[in-house]
């Protein structure tokens, strides 16, 4: 395999290059995809956002999402792609002016 062995890992973690990206035009960019992507997901029907917020935010997996739901895995994971699509068809604009 060509896995990268540690000291490269450690190096490449704290390489300067990484942190230059942290611009304030890009946090501002991030600040702006943030805003737009909770009011987004504001917007989405309640059974999507609470699938993508449980996936996103709270890191559930599809079989905790379908129990805290209480629907099938695979009704989560429909729900799950669909407000993922809606939510890039917001980002996806943003992404064009880069």
């Amino acid at each position: 395999a060509n896995d990268v062995d540690a000291e490269e890992a450690d190096f490449y973690d704290g390489s300067d290059a990484l942190k230059e990206n942290n611009s304030p035009e890009k946090n501002l960019m991030s600040d702006q995809m943030s805003k737009l992507l909770f009011e987004a997901m504001d917007k989405l029907p309640e059974d999507l956002r609470m699938a993508i917020s449980l996936r996103e935010l709270e890191g559930l997996s599809y079989e905790d999402i379908a129990n805290v739901m209480d629907c099938p895995v695979g009704t989560v994971r429909s729900r799950i792609f669909r407000a993922r699509e809606a939510l890039d068809k917001v980002i996806q604009p943003l992404l064009m002016n880069d």
